[in-house]
Order: structure tokens, then C-alpha cells, then sequence
């Protein structure tokens, strides 16, 4: 049998925007994953406070994906009243649901930071890493040994092992950012072609971001 991925894609989302939308729908289709859990953070250790309450940004969450097959909301971090580190999280998702194939979905970006995150070494044991390729950023040159060493060539590649393989993968720009939502809220800018309708009604309706 065919080993199935679950796909973890992580952030603040304050707010969640289309760039999240249609990078994270690239990867699904490529990777051929069976769900993609988006979690919130609740108190995120590498970034400023959030400008959205934790209730907000996760009903935020809720209605952007909700067009979206595939696609599900996950609360533990906000359930939390420590920082979100993502090892504590994978951790808790394995307990939940023993015996999945989890991938964790971020930007080479990030990744090429990872040697910062809490418990790295442990968490490149615990699962796989699927990183998106954007513009202005590569890998490493030598890449480190930690990460050539498991490095796969394609999504398939991680069905083969239970956790531990590093795939890169290309995805469409998507030049959006919620700092740039947060500004244009507050300047009378339009957010239409950043945002879905349902996020950008909810954010009108709540008076978000007015003095970013």
C-alpha cells in the first residue's frame, strides 16, 4: 500500500493571505498529500506579538481554507500558553494520530534557519521536510551535511521512510505579504488581491489593523 503524507504548514497568519492559499494548494497537488493541517501560533517565538487575537486569526484561518478540499484547521498551538515550538507541536500530532507520515511545509527561507529552531536535530528525526523554492532565496552552497544527507528527489521519496527526508520543491511567486495587508488596512488601501473575500470582510467587520 501506498504510504499516505499529511502535510503541517504553520505560521502566525496575521492574516492568512492568498500567497499562503496558493503556495500551500501547489505543494498538495504536487506532493500528492492527503490533508494539509494549517496551525496557527499562538505566541511565536521568532516574531512580534501578533497585531489579530489568537481567537481571530484562527476564524480567519477557518474561513480562507474553507473552500479548500484537503484542508484543515488545528487549534493545539492556541490551546497552549507557552511559545510554539514546532517539535512540541509534530510531537503532539504524532501522539494523536500514531503511524502517519507527516511532512512539514515552509519556504527555503525559513529553512535555511532551521539551525536556530528549538530542538532542530530532534526534529529533523521526527519528520519530513518539504521546502518551497521562492525567488531571491537558494540553499546553501555547500549545503550542510545534516541536509544533503537527507535530502530526497521528489515527495514520493518520503513514503519510503517514516520521517527524517528533506524535499525541495518549485513553486509559482506569490509576492504577498501580511505586513503589506496589515499596512494597506490601515492606509485605505485595497486588500482584495491579497486576501479572499471572506478574510477581508471579517477583518472590515472587526476593525483589524487600523493603526498598523
Amino acid at each position: 500500500m501506498t504510504e499516505l503524507l499529511y502535510g503541517i504548514f504553520g505560521g502566525t497568519f496575521d492574516p492568512i493571505h492568498k500567497g499562503h492559499l496558493n503556495t500551500v494548494s501547489s505543494v498538495r497537488k504536487q506532493c500528492n498529500l492527503e490533508r494539509v493541517h494549517f496551525i496557527p501560533a499562538s505566541i511565536p517565538p521568532h516574531r512580534d506579538i501578533p497585531g489579530a487575537t489568537a481567537q481571530q486569526r484562527l476564524e480567519m484561518v477557518t474561513i480562507a481554507i474553507a473552500g479548500y478540499p484537503g484542508f484543515d484547521v488545528d487549534d493545539r498551538e492556541l490551546r497552549r500558553d507557552t511559545p510554539s515550538y514546532t517539535f512540541d507541536t509534530v510531537k503532539s500530532l504524532q501522539e494523536d494520530n500514531p503511524g502517519r507520515n507527516y511532512c512539514f511545509i515552509l519556504g527555503v527561507d525559513a529553512f535555511v534557519g532551521l539551525e536556530k529552531w528549538y530542538r532542530w536535530r530532534d526534529l529533523l528525526d521526527q519528520v519530513h521536510f518539504i521546502i518551497m523554492q521562492r525567488p531571491g532565496w537558494q540553499a546553501p552552497s555547500p549545503l550542510p551535511i545534516w541536509w544533503s544527507e537527507r535530502r530526497m528527489s521528489d515527495c514520493d521519496k518520503l513514503r519510503d521512510k517514516a520521517c527524517g527526508g528533506i524535499v525541495e520543491i518549485e513553486v509559482e511567486p506569490n509576492p504577498v505579504s501580511a505586513t503589506e495587508i496589515r499596512y494597506g488596512v490601515a492606509n485605505n488601501v485595497d486588500i482584495s488581491p491579497m486576501v479572499t473575500d471572506a478574510v477581508r470582510n471579517y477583518i472590515c467587520s472587526n476593525n483589524l489593523y487600523q493603526n498598523e
